[in-house]
């Protein structure tokens, strides 16, 4: 998957594509029809901030990538545009269907961070074991998924898809939150940022990120 980060900016979906057209050669886009299915646009809650999702089966995929499967095509078109655009390649490692996976999510909820080298493979145990299950149970979770930032930092992206911003904040979402796992992981997490989204334009239904 490839992720644009625009910091600064509310981008719409029409010009999430726009700016995705203008990053592959000339006369070799596939238009706006085929590839809106595959694009996940959220609005940051706290500040003006974009994420922009483009699945790895989408037609301007492989050719943001170019033939080095390296994304300085799309950099360059976004960062011309978009003071401090930010563009990433994230590897999918976990997914798993919430409790709410047959309704549509309108919010999304990354963390992303780093985590000091002697406590990774706790981290990761703590992940897979207890801590994304644990919050793709909680009632109005839609999709829980883990991804690896191949390209940059912070390394881990986990993002939560959720059917509404109750969710988030709930008793069960504090209380898998709250287990003697996560106190002893959580320390250990730096270049944390964490962020509320509103869901602008998301993938088709059953299409995975």
């Amino acid at each position: 998957m490839i992720i644009l980060k625009l910091p600064g900016v509310l981008l719409s979906h029409e010009d999430g594509l726009a700016l995705l057209g203008s990053a592959v050669p000339s006369g070799e886009g596939h238009g706006a029809a085929a590839v809106t299915e595959h694009l996940h646009l959220c609005h940051s809650v706290d500040a003006p901030e974009t994420y922009l999702y483009l699945s790895a089966t989408a037609p301007y995929a492989k050719l943001a990538l170019g033939s080095n499967n390296e994304l300085s095509g799309l950099q360059h078109a976004a960062s011309s545009l978009y003071p401090g655009a930010q563009a990433a390649i994230l590897e999918v490692t976990q997914v798993i269907d919430g409790a709410s996976a047959t309704r549509a999510a309108g919010w999304h909820y990354v963390v992303e961070t780093d985590v000091l080298s002697g406590a990774e493979r706790d981290f990761n145990a703590w992940y897979v074991q207890e801590h994304l299950p644990g919050l793709a149970a909680v009632p109005g979770t839609v999709r829980a998924m883990r991804l690896r930032n191949a390209t940059g930092s912070p390394r881990y992206h986990a993002l939560y898809l959720l059917e509404n911003r109750e969710t988030f904040g709930s008793e069960p979402w504090l209380k898998v939150r709250a287990t003697e796992w996560s106190s002893r992981v959580r320390p250990n997490f730096i270049n944390t940022k964490r962020t509320m989204f509103k869901i602008q334009s998301r993938l088709s239904y059953g299409q995975k990120p």
